[in-house]
């Protein structure tokens, strides 16, 4: 009886101390979860505070790039619009005038080039006018030309003003192919917008726009 109550008191003996030995374990693993849980806990603060710093100079930056490229970006968007508006202009005022007012507008620049052609004859070549039309104001303008027919647009040479909807002209060009002269809409127009951009844009928007 002595020897199972000695095993008896062995076995608690082991007991107690294994669940001791058990709760210290547990405990330090919760002091040890919790540290580590603590220590995360704080590295993520560390690095979501540096992130936003990082982020808060990245947009700083963007907007300062942003405040000072929107004078260029309003004066590209400001020229751009008066761009528009000026041939849109033009292109309802030629629309508005009969066919015979542009060719007498095309033909009056032959005077630019009389002087350079001379006596040598020329070859006219029409676009976006009738052909008997243009032969008559060939005469009535006192242009040596010793033929006149159709050519197309795009082989005409002509140098073409983006936006212009009214495409007519009378290309000149010598016998001796030395000389070729534009009697065209879009050569009015172009020395017209290059020349008087700051009188259009005045008549147009009256100095509204700035």
């Amino acid at each position: 009886m002595e020897e199972l109550r000695s095993t008896e008191v062995l076995d608690k003996e082991i007991e107690t101390d294994a669940r001791k030995k058990a709760e210290r374990i547990l405990l330090k693993a919760d002091s040890d979860g919790k540290a580590l849980l603590d220590n995360v806990a704080g590295r993520i603060t560390a690095v979501k505070a540096e992130k936003d710093s990082a982020y808060k100079r990245k947009i700083e930056a963007f907007q300062k790039d942003q405040d000072a490229s929107l004078p260029l970006e309003k004066q590209r968007f400001l020229v751009s619009y008066i761009e528009s508006a000026i041939i849109k202009g033009i292109n309802e005022y030629l629309e508005s005038l009969p066919e015979s007012k542009r060719l007498d507008l095309v033909m009056d620049r032959y005077g630019k080039y009389k002087d350079i052609i001379g006596s040598k004859k020329v070859n006219a070549y029409v676009f976006g006018f009738k052909t008997d039309d243009v032969k008559k104001a060939l005469g009535k303008y006192g242009v040596p030309a010793v033929s006149c027919g159709q050519i197309e647009y795009e082989k005409s040479g002509d140098d073409p003003v983006e936006g212009l909807t009214v495409k007519e002209g009378v290309i000149l060009e010598t016998d001796d192919k030395t000389i070729r002269c534009r009697l065209t809409i879009s050569q009015i127009v172009g020395e017209l917008e290059s020349g008087h951009r700051a009188e259009l844009a005045s008549t147009l928007f009256g100095g509204r726009l700035s």
